[in-house]
């Protein structure tokens, strides 16, 4: 069997709110297999982009972090902010949701994609350059040399997102992660920066990791999806499986908020809302909005075993 890149085992994430530390992130256990795309969903505030981030320790210090993150033989959790260095943007790279935010306003669009060349690879700054067109090309950016001069102010929204995943692939990662990358484009820019990652997934064997609350991406991108919900996994399991024969009350919830071209489908939204992580209810984190709610639920489920794992005392197989 395929050795997986990455294990993560019982990682957990807590903030100090109030003199009281808080998990927001509770005991999640997933792996990152080569050359997959792996789509973490879930709605606002279940701890998708912090669990991303921790995957590469890019949280504040206030944060504290138990488990660990295997990446060979490295627990990236333990390694210091040097050996660190070595890891980020070499061999894993991120892709953060607001490019304008994201891209140094003072800084050429070359020089930014240079950088990590030189930093990473020891290029000079002259060979940096020469790669950074390469990649220009790579994200299908037309006119690569003039845009080397260009700032990213000068560049359409679309344009900026395909120069933070230059960046990204500037020294050939093994991961790349994807933190909602699509967000702020419309559906034209969007499936076409959809499509590239997946061309590049294929034609370089990384893996990808895209955190995402839009199902629609997940149909279309993934082969392995990771459900979260108030910082913990709830269902996991191949693409197919998670759409065709959802499992978990929560998924199938999501499920039901996406339109359809469906006669016999009702739009229906979820009740409630993501509770905060000062206040989790204890046991299963989702029951006070499941209508299968039970006397079970107050201790809390965990994953099951197999390909396609759900969490709930209602489904069979539940630990």
């Amino acid at each position: 069997m395929t050795s997986p890149l990455m294990q993560i085992e019982d990682l957990s994430i807590s903030f100090k709110i109030d003199d009281e530390w808080c998990r927001a992130v509770n005991g999640i256990s997933f792996d990152i297999m080569p050359n997959e795309t792996l789509c973490i969903v879930g709605e606002s505030g279940c701890g998708k982009s912090i669990t991303a981030m921790s995957l590469m320790k890019l949280l504040p210090d206030s944060a504290k972090l138990g488990g660990s993150v295997m990446f060979g033989e490295r627990n990236m959790l333990s390694l210091s902010e040097r050996e660190l260095e070595d890891v980020r943007g070499s061999r894993i790279a991120m892709i953060f949701q607001e490019p304008m935010t994201s891209l140094n306003p003072v800084l050429t669009v070359g020089e930014q994609i240079a950088e990590p060349l030189v930093l990473h690879k020891g290029m000079s700054w002259s060979a940096a350059r020469r790669e950074a067109r390469n990649l220009l090309d790579l994200v299908r950016i037309p006119d690569a040399q003039k845009r080397l001069g260009q700032y990213p102010h000068e560049l359409s929204g679309g344009m900026r997102q395909r120069v933070m995943i230059a960046i990204g692939l500037a020294c050939r990662p093994e991961i790349l992660i994807a933190d909602e990358p699509t967000t702020a484009l419309d559906v034209t820019i969007q499936a076409q920066v959809l499509a590239l990652l997946e061309d590049i997934r294929k034609e370089q064997g990384l893996s990808i990791v895209m955190i995402t609350h839009d199902l629609g991406v997940v149909a279309n991108v993934a082969d392995r999806v990771a459900v979260m919900y108030a910082g913990e996994m709830v269902e996991t399991g191949p693409v197919e499986a998670i759409f065709d024969a959802p499992s978990h009350p929560y998924t199938q919830a999501l499920l039901r908020t996406v339109p359809r071209a469906d006669a016999a489908f009702e739009l229906s939204p979820i009740s409630g809302q993501v509770p905060p992580i000062q206040a989790m209810p204890d046991g299963c984190r989702f029951s006070p909005r499941c209508a299968e709610e039970h006397r079970a639920c107050r201790v809390t489920p965990k994953l099951s075993p197999g390909p396609h794992s759900v969490a709930c005392w209602a489904r069979e197989g539940a630990a």
